[in-house]
């Protein structure tokens, strides 16, 4: 048996689809005819986690309840469609018979609604595979091209400058927000911890990004942390094309990178304590050692634009 189903897109023209590996479910939106035309039966990857399976698995939960429903209704108008025909008939056998007789009252009439799936709401941030020319929607980060899986280095790296960007921004009202909620204390700590945080995210941002960029260059995988020093991302890419970071970089920038580095090191291994190792490797004379370092939203949006400005450089590689 058969149900004929129509699946309508938004009004720029994608549907809703959902991850179906369980420790993901991102939802995400696919262009309908790219989905037709480009998507293969046998591999569809997650945009967000890479999660890859097959095309038939990526219904959203929303989509399958209507599907039920559609479902539901289709049997109970066969079946009723079919009880009245069966003990319609034998009712009508009975009709003149002087010992039996049979009677059937037909049930209401219930129709078969087959109305077509819609989706949710168009999202704002649309993406087109630089690889493949797929083109999905999402909320948030993507990494993945759910066609061919590719990996877009640049567009993860200026989605989440973005968004570090914007959360620097946002600062001052969540400090407000935080104080009315839980007071004065806790709001200062808690927007304290996500201003040092922010550097941890801007060298994860570069970290992704160059790792990425030096692979597809070199055709070979660097480490983890690679790009993490910045003397030793730095060799690499001389090694690798004869350009090094000062080739977009002033040296004032390059000691000021090194050193924001160098602090986000201490912030994540030595909770912001000054010790000599961090003193030798930055080159930071403005602290003593014992002392706890202090991140002021300048210094985040310092880093922020040197590697925005370094990136920009290795893109031209």
């Amino acid at each position: 048996m058969e149900i004929p189903i129509t699946i309508h897109s938004d009004e720029k023209g994608y549907f809703d689809r959902e991850c179906p590996n369980e420790n993901c479910l991102y939802t995400f939106k696919i262009n309908m005819q790219d989905w037709k035309e480009k998507i293969s039966d046998d591999e569809v990857h997650c945009p967000m986690c890479g999660h890859i399976d097959t095309a038939d698995k990526w219904w959203t939960q929303e989509q399958l309840e209507s599907m039920q429903e559609i479902a539901a209704s289709y049997a109970m108008s066969m079946i009723t469609k079919e009880l009245d025909k069966a003990f319609g008939k034998l009712a009508r056998s009975t009709r003149n018979n002087k010992f039996l007789k049979i009677t059937y009252k037909p049930s209401k009439k219930i129709t078969f609604q087959n109305n077509p799936i819609g989706q949710s709401e168009e999202w704002e941030t649309d993406i087109t595979c630089e690889k493949c020319g797929t083109r999905y929607s999402v909320i948030g980060s993507a990494y993945f091209c759910p066609c061919c899986g590719h990996n877009s280095a640049v567009s993860a790296f200026n989605e989440s400058t973005d968004s570090i960007e914007k959360m620097l921004k946002s600062l001052p009202e969540m400090k407000q927000l935080l104080t009315e909620s839980y007071g004065r204390d806790k709001a200062e700590t808690m927007c304290r911890g996500l201003l040092e945080s922010s550097l941890g995210d801007i060298v994860s941002s570069f970290q992704k990004f160059a790792s990425c960029h030096y692979d597809k260059l070199t055709g070979e995988i660097s480490r983890v942390n690679d790009f993490q020093i910045v003397e030793k991302g730095n060799q690499l890419f001389k090694d690798a094309t004869g350009k090094g970071y000062e080739e977009w970089l002033s040296d004032k920038e390059l000691h000021n990178m090194n050193m924001f580095f160098q602090r986000r090191h201490l912030i994540e291994h030595n909770n912001g304590m000054v010790d000599q190792k961090y003193v030798d490797k930055s080159g930071d004379n403005s602290y003593v050692i014992g002392q706890r370092l202090v991140i002021k939203e300048n210094d985040a949006y310092a880093l922020l634009a040197i590697i925005k400005k370094l990136a920009k450089g290795l893109m031209t590689l």
